[in-house]
């Protein structure tokens, strides 16, 4: 096997096609490597010193800490005002950094709604700039191996028995498909040298990269080219011609790259539709002019509600609207929650049928390295909802008695409870293993027919 080996070693560089094919892949994948690692260092950066200016105003001596017990309720609203969470990444960001920006990762924690508040409005850009943007490093990767490694293996028997060699091979060798095997099995190493690399280089940009998030990256890296391997195996065992055979493997990789992605998220969709923007707002609306007609009967049952606060005998516009605004996010919270919900459920059912598309199971396993996954994000806003309720009680009564914010109620204020750190994967990972090993199976199984000359 060895002396095969070195055959197809040397029959695979002799070749400046298969050499060219390779040195694109590369530089491409070392190109996007590049931007993805720098773009997630700047993402981080920038994160760095949001938090460390927030620490640096929360810490700092201003007047609004050394505002007196009978001060004016405008100093703990100020205070409050400036709370902010943001959805942490992990370790495995550089994989879809330009994906985050899609969701709303930062939120203003207030006495408003943040679903009904317009002052929390979205930064403008460039929409066609902003698709462009999306094609991020597992992205790229995701598109560029199977074409790769189409380029370098289609044809191999089918070319060979066009010429007339194959007959040759035959009469020569106990066993052809050892060849066949070790043929493969060089063309994957080409493939994987370049991935890893490439991955590497990434990770190593990122400065809050992991080895969690790039252990876990690697082994799919692996497990993808084995898939697409094995797929290209089974294509040589067809007795069509080699262009035939390219036509073919770019067809199924056209279909388990964008076909099959969107059929499984009509399916889920299917099973589970989202809601509709259009009822949602107009129950928002509706919700919104309730609790306009109710301000003046919520306000006199909050104070009933709080027999400690002390009623303010002429209430600011705030103070007046304050129960208003909360009775009215309480019940949009739910209606917008179940956007996050349907989302959830769509991504795991596509993670249960991720092993019909390679590209759709990178895309997803780099969605949860990186932190930015739906179900992740469905417990970030859960968490987020818990924590503003808990901000709220800490705040809200000091505001609607017009008491001043002191030193000692921002070291007491409320924290947001951490998500976790890292990320499963291994769901995905292990289906396209088994993927993986059926096609191999198959391929061994047929193995008997690379002997027909």
């Amino acid at each position: 096997m060895t002396g095969l080996l070195q055959a197809e070693w040397l029959r695979f560089i002799r070749n400046p096609v298969n050499l060219w094919v390779i040195a694109a892949f590369f530089g491409l994948l070392m190109a996007s490597a590049l931007w993805s690692g720098l773009a997630a260092s700047e993402f981080r950066g920038r994160e760095f010193i949001r938090v460390a200016a927030i620490d640096a105003n929360k810490f700092a001596p201003t007047e609004m800490h050394d505002a007196p017990a009978s001060g004016k309720g405008a100093d703990t609203s100020k205070l409050a005002d400036n709370t902010t969470v943001r959805l942490p990444a992990l370790g495995g960001l550089v994989l879809s950094v330009r994906q985050i920006d899609l969701l709303s990762s930062e939120l203003r924690i207030s006495t408003r709604s943040r679903y009904t508040d317009g002052r929390n409005s979205d930064q403008l850009f460039n929409p066609l700039l902003h698709e462009l943007g999306l094609l991020d490093f597992a992205s790229v990767f995701a598109l560029l191996l199977p074409l790769t490694v189409i380029a370098v293996t289609y044809g191999l028997v089918q070319e060979d028995r066009e010429q007339g060699v194959w007959r040759l091979v035959c009469a020569q060798m106990p066993h052809p498909w050892l060849l066949v095997f070790a043929s493969l099995t060089v063309r994957l190493v080409m493939v994987l040298l370049p991935s890893i690399a490439a991955s590497l280089l990434a990770f190593m940009l990122d400065s809050g990269s992991t080895f969690y998030a790039a252990t876990h990256w690697l082994i799919f890296v692996g497990v993808f080219a084995g898939v697409w391997m094995a797929i290209s195996g089974l294509f040589l065992l067809l007795p069509v011609s080699s262009g035939a055979a390219a036509v073919g493997l770019l067809g199924l990789w056209l279909v388990t790259t964008f076909a099959v992605p969107a059929g499984l998220s009509w399916a889920a969709n299917g099973m589970q539709p989202m809601p509709s923007r259009l009822e949602v707002i107009v129950d928002i609306r509706r919700v919104q002019a309730q609790t306009a007609k109710q301000q003046a009967e919520l306000l006199s049952a909050w104070y009933q509600a709080h027999p400690e606060t002390v009623p303010v005998k002429e209430p600011s516009r705030e103070i007046a609207g304050l129960p208003a605004n909360l009775e009215l996010d309480s019940k949009v919270r739910p209606l917008m929650y179940r956007f996050d919900e349907v989302r959830k459920a769509h991504f795991e059912f596509m993670e249960r049928w991720s092993a019909l598309s390679p590209a759709l199971a990178a895309v997803l396993t780099a969605d949860r390295l990186a932190g930015i996954d739906a179900p992740r994000y469905a417990e970030y806003i859960q968490a987020v909802n818990q924590f503003e309720d808990r901000w709220r009680a800490f705040f809200v009564p000091g505001i609607m008695g017009q008491q001043g914010a002191s030193a000692s109620d921002d070291k007491q204020q409320p924290v947001m409870t951490p998500l976790p750190t890292t990320e499963t994967v291994w769901t995905v990972i292990a289906r396209q293993s088994l993927s993986g090993i059926l096609l191999l199976l198959a391929l061994i199984t047929l193995r008997k027919q690379f002997e027909r000359p």
